[in-house]
């Protein structure tokens, strides 16, 4: 997995140094407020655990963001597989203490060039519920147009897209 930089940001494979960072993280309910709320604690550390030791499921790609010159996770960013045909799904997710800083649109940024010229991705989709305009900013930020509406993990969300 190809590490990402920017001027401020790293992008590396997540470790099993992040876990405890990843589960804080996922633990907090204003960061899962719009998916869903935090996960049962048992049983997302087993499945974060198993990712970190074997990788993500095939055709899925996570990285840690981190400072490009101070190591410390700041949150995640992925690109997976979409149920929508022939297009990527593009997510996001930082710790509270990360936001409003321009890192989730500097990092989604950089990993957005990198599957499209270095793993040749034409079309991306985010799925963003309603009410999360930080995110919907984000998407908006690097290209990606409101497209609809659909229900996916029992929310309705915001489809946008980049093609």
């Amino acid at each position: 997995m190809k590490t990402l930089e920017t001027s401020r940001l790293r992008l590396r494979a997540r470790t099993l140094d992040d876990l405890l960072a990843i589960l804080a993280m996922d633990a907090d309910p204003d960061v899962r407020r719009y998916i869903g709320g935090p996960p049962d604690a048992a049983v997302h550390r087993a499945e974060v655990h198993a990712h970190l030791v074997n990788g993500p499921p095939s055709g899925e790609w996570r990285w840690a963001v981190e400072w490009r010159h101070q190591p410390g996770f700041l949150g995640q960013v992925g690109l997976k597989p979409c149920h929508l045909p022939d297009c990527s799904e593009l997510t996001w997710r930082l710790m509270r203490t990360a936001w409003g800083q321009g890192i989730a649109t500097e990092a989604v940024r950089v990993m957005l060039d990198h599957a499209r010229g270095d793993l040749g991705v034409r079309s991306f989709v985010a799925f963003i519920e309603a009410g999360n305009r930080a995110s919907r900013r984000v998407a908006e930020k690097i290209g990606l147009l409101p497209t609809g509406e659909a229900v996916l993990h029992g929310y309705r969300q915001l489809v946008y897209r980049l093609d």
